[in-house]
């Protein structure tokens, strides 16, 4: 597997994580009128952030001086 830096790690995180939350308000707003691509798109990010996730918790137990997770995914 290729090798990604702390940095742009925890900015990917982030933002899949922040996409997931916005497409998930859009099928909760029930405005879709094809919600089915839209649960697609959330299969792929939440195997996206699963796949994230692990390589986090990788640098983490490596010893890198990233913020804990929960921090990164659930603030603001």
């Amino acid at each position: 597997m290729s090798t990604i830096d702390d940095n742009t790690l925890l900015i990917s995180l982030q933002a899949v994580y922040q996409n997931i939350k916005r497409y998930e308000a859009l099928l909760d707003s029930e405005t879709l009128s094809d919600p089915e691509n839209i649960e697609e798109l959330l299969v792929s990010y939440d195997e996206a952030l699963k796949t994230l996730k692990s390589l986090y918790q990788d640098a983490l137990t490596r010893g890198s001086n990233l913020p804990p997770i929960e921090s990164v995914l659930f603030a603001g």
